[in-house]
């Protein structure tokens, strides 16, 4: 238990932390101490930076400390990190970009060795090359909430694993993280601080073995607020007049205060509006209706900008249980049979969500270059527009380099633009049906020249040429092309910019035509086969297996924009199946809404 030892030398008297008023004067006090002993220990401070009024004081702190490690004869070193989630509010992203350097720009005239870093997530787990190649839907609520382990702690967790193994190799202390949670927040927080046996006079070990230290823990919100009108007044030293802070608070609500704004965004039951704890959440976020940038929007014609990011938000909203827009062929075989049933999204959403990202990068295009500005966001980059291109042909949803063909027919002045649509009605997923298909999936046409990551035609104009695409064996003892390997998969943004230069014409020469020897998989295949993709050893193996699943199912007419009442036609209840696919679907009998799990990074 964190205590206080008051009075006299004689005296001593226990009292808990979060029982004792201080003003925020001696919280700022008592706060520079502990992150001053931790840099006077020699140990490296990483600060944990959202761009919300918690964080922005924590950063503040430990920056104050640090300058007064260094009057004292000390070398701190500060390592600031951020995550961005790459779909992000806009006003957020710029926020934190604008705070990072301001903390750059305080070290630098301070003589501090103050370093930032932006963390981003794989490219596979990215909300766009997620859903929008039918690996995952948006988390809705009720159903799972992978998006924060996906965009937020895995991606942070990798990040701070490698930056603690090169500190220690350079022979560095161990690190010690400050974070800005708060036990009034809520009392879930509070519950978990509790657990965690969270300290803020002192590190403690997390479950990962890795030093914490939670400065703000029993500091109030307006603690805190305090503390931003003391640093932003430059009345303690300071990298911020935190102003804009302010007012992502305040117009976050649609007020002009940000204090007031905060209290009516915390309310009384402490819950915030975002599922992952972000008032100004991602813009797609569904796990709760977060109507912050919507408030912004009617508050402020300056936010004007985003209304086609709400409605984009907003038709996902409303249609989350229209079953005719989701993918109703399963992935595995069982017994002969596939499972149909509502899935992941249907390629004819899949295409409208692609048009509709597409469609809003380009119009905030033309409203920055009429404005004389830069955009504020961009949705689909040319790593992400590749990533989605190679994807949606690996997985069937999308005919061959669909991605470049909506690019350049929404530039030649084709709209996609968002409808309005009425929110349907919640309804049960409907009952599992199972469809025959035989006992071939894995090794369907395994012998035949257009399964599988290889194409003969190719292969046969580069023989005996420095271009001919090296082959490998697999341990099933399928031949496929060898790979660029990398720790994740990724696109080489060399290999990017020459295709944006020189191949886009012929790509779209061959959308356009329809010829596709490679099959459904062709697109995937020419990016492999220009040096584009790179990827873990792992992946290799996998994805020659998506690609003759793909083509088993292209060849059964169960790709691209198949008729749902067609294909449930052909299919049989569980009750119908024979007694062993019976036995192979058995939790199909009881657990017949169960949602299909994969793993995000080898999908």
């Amino acid at each position: 238990m964190e205590m206080i030892m008051a009075l006299d030398e004689k005296t001593i008297e226990l009292f808990r932390m979060e029982e004792l008023v201080y003003s925020v004067e001696e919280r700022i006090d008592m706060a520079l101490s502990a992150i001053l002993a931790v840099f006077k220990a020699a140990q490296p401070v990483i600060c944990a930076f959202s761009g919300g009024k918690d964080s922005a004081v924590v950063a503040a702190l430990v920056l104050h400390a640090a300058l007064k490690a260094k009057e004292a004869g000390f070398t701190p070193l500060v390592v600031v990190t951020t995550g961005d989630t790459l779909v992000e509010s806009p006003e957020v992203t710029q926020h934190y970009r604008k705070e990072l350097a301001k903390m750059e720009k305080f070290g630098r005239t301070h003589g501090l060795n103050v370093l930032t870093h932006v963390v981003k997530p794989n490219l596979l787990a990215t909300w766009q090359v997620m859903v929008l190649t039918g690996r995952g839907l948006p988390s809705f609520p009720g159903v799972s909430s992978d998006c924060s382990v996906d965009l937020k702690i895995r991606p942070q967790q990798k990040f701070r694993r490698e930056l603690f193994r090169s500190m220690e190799m350079k022979g560095m202390k161990e690190p010690v993280t400050m974070v800005g949670s708060r036990m009034e927040e809520s009392e879930r927080r509070a519950s978990h601080m509790k657990a965690r046996q969270d300290r803020s006079d002192v590190p403690v070990k997390n479950k990962d073995g890795e030093l914490v230290m939670t400065p703000l823990k029993s500091w109030t919100s307006d603690d805190v607020w305090e503390a931003i009108a003391l640093y932003g007044s430059m009345l303690y030293p300071s990298y911020s007049d935190f102003e804009e802070t302010k007012r992502l608070y305040a117009h976050a609500a649609g007020t002009s205060c940000a204090v007031v704004a905060d209290a009516i965004n915390e309310g009384g039951s402490k819950r915030r509006q975002g599922k992952c704890g972000a008032r100004l959440g991602c813009h797609v976020c569904q796990m709760a209706e977060d109507k912050s940038l919507q408030n912004m929007i009617e508050y402020d014609e300056r936010y004007s900008y985003a209304r086609g990011l709400n409605r984009f938000n907003q038709f996902i909203r409303n249609t989350e249980h229209d079953w005719t827009l989701r993918n109703w062929v399963g992935r595995t075989i069982k017994a002969g049979f596939i499972q149909i049933a509502p899935d992941t999204y249907h390629p004819k959403m899949i295409r409208m969500l692609t048009r509709f990202m597409l469609q809003l990068d380009y119009d905030e295009e033309i409203r920055a270059r009429s404005a004389g500005g830069k955009p504020k966001f961009q949705l689909m980059p040319l790593d992400i527009m590749i990533a989605v291109d190679a994807y949606q042909s690996l997985q069937g949803v999308a005919t061959p380099f669909s991605v470049w063909a909506d690019y350049r027919d929404i530039r030649n002045g084709v709209r996609y633009d968002i409808p309005e649509v009425p929110k349907v009605k919640k309804t049960p997923i409907p009952a599992s049906r199972f469809l025959y298909v035989g006992d071939e999936w894995d090794s369907f046409s395994g012998n035949s020249p257009w399964a599988g990551v290889r194409d003969p035609l190719m292969e046969f104009l580069t023989e005996e040429s420095g271009c001919a695409p090296e082959l490998v064996t697999l341990k099933n003892g399928n031949v496929v092309w060898q790979a660029e390997t990398a720790p994740l998969f990724t696109v080489d943004m060399e290999s990017a910019f020459m295709i944006e230069e020189f191949e886009v014409d012929r790509l779209l020469a061959k959308h356009d035509g329809g010829f596709n020897p490679g099959g459904i998989t062709a697109a995937y295949k020419w990016y492999r086969s220009y040096g584009c993709l790179s990827m873990p050893a792992a992946l290799v193996s996998k994805q020659d297996e998506i690609c003759r699943r793909t083509s088993f199912k292209d060849e059964r007419g169960l790709t691209l924009e198949y008729e749902i009442d067609h294909l449930l036609a052909q299919t049989v209840a569980f009750s119908e199946l024979p007694d062993d696919a019976r036995e192979a679907w058995s939790n199909k009998a009881t657990m017949e809404t169960a949602q299909t799990e994969f793993d995000l990074e080898l999908a």
